[in-house]
């Protein structure tokens, strides 16, 4: 099963997916951004907290949010990274390139700086 829930917190769009994030649901994923529309913010950061699995599928979705939020002039980065969710962020890369910080608090304030 997988959701996606959603917050704006000091005009950050904060995202917690549960559950897997694979080629079963990563279109629920990009549908879910989709239904935000232009008015969400570009600033987004992307709580991995609850998520059980990411698949390469998965994380195609969250490099074309990323590149979607630097296209409107903000960013996308990351929290909430543990075990294997971890080992897989960094071992593509994405905890370097789109930033990962141990708490929603710090990744809002690392968008703010």
């Amino acid at each position: 099963m997988f959701e996606l829930m959603h917050a704006v917190r000091d005009g950050v769009l904060v995202l917690n997916p549960t559950g897997r994030l694979d080629s079963a649901t990563c279109g629920a994923f990009a549908a879910g951004l989709a239904d935000l529309g232009e008015s969400a913010p570009s600033r987004i950061v992307l709580d991995l907290g609850r998520l059980a699995y990411i698949s390469s599928a998965g994380l195609r979705v969250v490099l074309s949010a990323a590149k979607a939020a630097k296209e409107a002039g903000g960013a996308l980065t990351l929290c909430g990274l543990h075990g294997d969710i971890a080992q897989v962020m960094a071992v593509s890369g994405f905890d370097e390139v789109l930033g990962a910080h141990a708490t929603v608090d710090a990744a809002i304030a690392s968008l703010k700086a």
